[in-house]
């Protein structure tokens, strides 16, 4: 295939996928929380502070934090549309390192069928522009990959320095180590050189992630500190995040103390293995559910491949996967393997290269016949990307206007703590890095008392603080809320109380169940059209009088 035909493929499918992933966005809106926390910490390196939080590494808000300078804004949103900005472009570069590492098991015209796949594709054209990590992630991962598949082994020093970035990105990205050892000396004669060049790889890794674990040192007294780690076998995921759990620590081991090694194994690894298959399925939701399957069992027997290839590709996915099970066992969230697409699309073009090559048993393609059946598949892969993409909610500014006024209503008529139970508090981010105008652009990450929300540095303005609090019944909950001096429940009827606070579920459609639970404000009763959401205050007094 022509170079020329080459390029003009590469901006045709560019331009398509980018219409595609700025459908998904909405630049006058509000960000999810974790964006929220991106931007702040972007600024805090610009006022000099590189301090980690223990739920985060530093490496997406350090890419960012030079962005910044770009423009001198009060509005905070704009800070917000820099790094939306920057995941869609990162997101849009990728096509080309997923067309490289395509090229190592195929030709170019089905390397382009690869790169389509990857670029058409919702679930990641939806993330790309959230203000996340994710997309840097993706195209550290393909770039680590295709340095590690090259037949020179001098390109795995570079493999294992971008491994040492995408450890910076994401702290899963420890798990690449593993991957890319297992596929040097799978690749590679196992000579003394080899070691040599193997250690000389790790020695490059460990100088480029040094200055993070040494800066976890200092603040955790563990170079290998995250959060997680500790509280993953509580078996709650609120837990990780919750208040009352800071420094709390429950191991695997504790958990089989507690409730058995069978319960154990039910717990996180069969349920785990299950929901992270199950997630798998969903995401292969709308076209690779067609290929996948196909180019998982022909990769069995690759002939147009060569095989140590394909088993790199299976090593990377399985043991990055594997790595989730036990978290994906209370928590199925997708954003931990998005990462993964490039790979199963390689086993997706495949089966595309079979059916294009070899036709059925009964009958073959001639090679105009090849062209229009690559063309037709493509084009069927480009019409469910876009119903696909039609599906997913497109950011309603009506709800957005009034997830702010609710926070500055609450703000305006309560003091003290309250619980966020499903999102209900979006609103209240915005709030408090905007009031005083400006005073986000002064924030330092060595401020926040620690908290789950980042606004703390703005404490002195504010009356209502959100917390997140643990328990595993309503009773124990109103029990732990006494403790931390909550003072109110707010609970959004479409928010995530499912996975978050089951518990709370029941109060919101059946409040006079609950004597102790006093409603204070109800948007059903105001002037709110989209947003429904409820605020009970808690009487502790009723509560142990019907409870001693």
């Amino acid at each position: 295939m022509q170079k020329t035909w080459i390029i003009f493929y590469f901006i045709l499918i560019a331009t398509v996928s980018l219409g595609l992933k700025l459908y998904t966005v909405d630049f006058t809106v509000l960000p999810s929380e974790d964006t929220f926390g991106y931007v702040l910490r972007g600024i805090a390196h610009n006022n000099g502070d590189f301090t980690e939080p223990p739920r985060k590494t530093l490496g997406w808000s350090i890419f960012i934090s030079p962005f910044f300078h770009m423009i001198d804004s009060n509005n905070f949103l704009d800070y917000v549309n820099i790094i939306r900005g920057l995941g869609l472009g990162i997101s849009i570069v990728t096509i080309v390192p997923v067309y490289l590492l395509s090229r190592k098991f195929f030709d170019a015209k089905y390397s382009l069928c690869a790169v389509g796949l990857f670029a058409f594709e919702p679930h990641l054209n939806h993330v790309s522009g959230q203000g996340i990590p994710e997309p840097l992630y993706i195209l550290a991962i393909v770039l680590s990959l295709y340095f590690m598949l090259n037949k020179n082994s001098n390109y795995s020093y570079l493999s294992f320095l971008t491994i040492g970035l995408l450890w910076w990105i994401k702290w899963n990205g420890i798990i690449m180590v593993l991957v890319a050892s297992i596929i040097f000396f799978r690749n590679f004669k196992k000579t003394p050189k080899s070691f040599l060049k193997y250690f000389a790889c790790l020695t490059i890794c460990l100088i480029i992630v040094s200055p993070m674990l040494v800066e976890r040192n200092e603040q955790y007294g563990n170079p290998f500190y995250f959060s997680h780690n500790q509280l993953v076998f509580t078996g709650d995921v609120v837990s990780i995040a919750a208040d009352n759990m800071t420094g709390v620590e429950y191991s695997a081991f504790d958990y089989i103390e507690d409730h058995g090694f069978g319960k154990f194994i039910e717990k996180f690894v069969l349920v785990g293995i299950y929901n992270l298959f199950f997630t798998l399925f969903k995401m292969s939701l709308p076209y690779l559910i067609f290929f996948l399957p196909f180019g998982i069992i022909f990769s069995f027997r690759a002939f147009d491949q060569e095989r140590k290839f394909i088993q790199s590709n299976w090593i990377l996915i399985l043991i990055t996967l594997s790595a989730f099970v036990f978290f994906f066992a209370i928590l199925p969230d997708k954003r931990l393997i998005y990462y993964v697409y490039p790979f199963l699309i390689i086993f997706a073009t495949i089966s595309l290269q079979r059916f294009g090559e070899y036709g059925l048993s009964t009958f073959s393609f001639n090679e105009k016949q090849k062209k229009i059946c690559i063309v037709g598949i493509m084009c069927f892969v480009l019409i469910l990307s876009g119903l696909y993409t039609l599906r997913f909610e497109v950011s309603d500014p009506i709800l957005n206007n009034e997830e702010i006024l609710f926070a500055e209503t609450l703000e305006n008529k309560f003091d003290g703590k309250i619980l966020d139970a499903g999102y209900t508090l979006k609103g209240m981010h915005y709030i408090h890095v905007t009031d005083p105008l400006g005073v986000f652009k002064n924030y330092k990450i060595s401020q926040d008392s620690g908290a789950y929300y980042l606004f703390e540095f703005n404490s002195e303005n504010i009356n209502l603080m959100p917390t997140k609090l643990y328990a595993k019944s309503l009773e124990d909950f109103i029990e732990v809320s006494y403790e931390y001096e909550l003072n109110y429940i707010s609970i959004n009827r479409n928010g995530v109380n499912d996975v978050y606070y089951p518990y709370l579920n029941e109060i919101y459609e059946n409040e006079d169940k609950f004597p102790y639970l006093i409603k204070v404000f109800d948007t059903e009763q105001e002037e709110f059209e989209k947003l429904k959401a409820k605020v009970f205050e808690i009487d502790y007094e009723i509560f142990y009088e019907l409870n001693n």
